[in-house]
């Protein structure tokens, strides 16, 4: 078992200089990496400043990882944003602060990214990320919250949601893969790099220069970037996959929610009979789709905010 691994060093966060800037993307200074003993090898970094990420850290220790959220707003019910492959918490910066006037938001970066502890890339399966996203929801005391989710972090999400559906008050989900059949297509999953971020959206004038060296930050070197690849694996291919257990759970279980649910779809380029099915999937869900790619906060923010904010006071969240 790798958890709690006794052999780890794990530096207190607080202990860490996080706004050191760094020099590229492509290179991480020496001083501001750390490796540990044992096998979750982590790694932390400097970061530079980025615009529209006025957000102090906040840290949780977590399986023996630093995770890092954002915690902003503390009126309301919490509102828990998860991020997908190969993006962090920035994703949410456009939204945080709408949603943070009235509720709680939250935002957390998985584990290897964003500035979240970056373990080795071998314990990336789908068992420990949802197990750090239960934990987190659990460490935090979090109670009645509604979910956002995207990409891999709905299903990394939705086993939480599917064992404690009396904490979940309401859920919104985009772009993202509930079924054991779901594929990626191998030419598209060799192209999974934050530059699928632009690439792929229908607005790339809304994704700008400054906003792909936030999603870049994250992977300085090729072992860092092993995190976003090691993703192309984790899509069940067989009933004897990692995955395929955790996904059957979650793909039997949403048709039983009884929770109030926006499917809220980026249809650009991929069209909508995914989105249709996920719907359908799950019990009284209304599905609204924007004219975006995969990342629809980056490709289409405005109505991403107001179709969210829509859903939290139709509901009464």
């Amino acid at each position: 078992m790798f958890l709690h691994d006794p052999l780890v060093v794990s530096s207190d966060p607080a202990s860490t200089s996080y706004n050191s800037p760094i020099l590229s993307a492509d290179r991480l200074p020496d001083n501001l990496k750390i490796t540990a003993i044992g096998r979750l090898g982590m790694i932390r970094q400097g970061w530079p400043y980025f615009d529209g990420w006025p957000f102090p850290e906040r840290w949780v220790q977590l399986d023996g990882l630093g995770i890092h959220y954002v915690d902003e707003g503390y009126g309301g019910r919490p509102v828990v944003m998860i991020h997908g492959n190969p993006a962090w918490s920035y994703m949410w910066r456009k939204l945080i602060p709408s949603v943070s006037s009235s509720h709680r938001a939250l935002a957390l970066d998985l584990m290897g990214f964003g500035k979240s502890d970056k373990p080795n890339p071998t314990l990336h399966d789908f068992p420990h990320h949802a197990r750090i996203v239960s934990d987190f929801i659990q460490s935090l005391g979090l109670r009645n919250i509604v979910l956002i989710l995207h990409d891999w972090g709905a299903p990394f999400a939705l086993q939480y949601v599917v064992r404690n559906p009396q904490n979940v008050a309401g859920l919104i989900i985009m772009n993202t893969f509930l079924t054991t059949d779901f594929r990626v297509p191998p030419n598209v999953a060799s192209k999974i790099t934050p530059s699928i971020i632009k690439d792929s959206a229908v607005h790339p004038e809304n994704v700008s220069e400054e906003t792909m060296k936030a999603y870049w930050a994250p992977f300085p070197d090729d072992e860092s970037k092993r995190v976003y690849q090691s993703f192309a694996q984790m899509f069940p291919d067989s009933p004897f996959h990692p995955s395929f257990r955790p996904m059957k759970e979650i793909e039997q279980g949403v048709t039983h929610l009884s929770i109030p649910t926006l499917v809220l779809w980026g249809t650009g380029k991929a069209g909508a009979a995914y989105a249709e099915r996920i719907s359908k999937m799950i019990p009284g869900s209304t599905l609204s789709s924007l004219n975006a790619g995969h990342f629809v906060p980056e490709d289409d923010p405005d109505d991403v905010e107001e179709l969210v904010l829509e859903f939290l006071k139709n509901h009464k969240l």
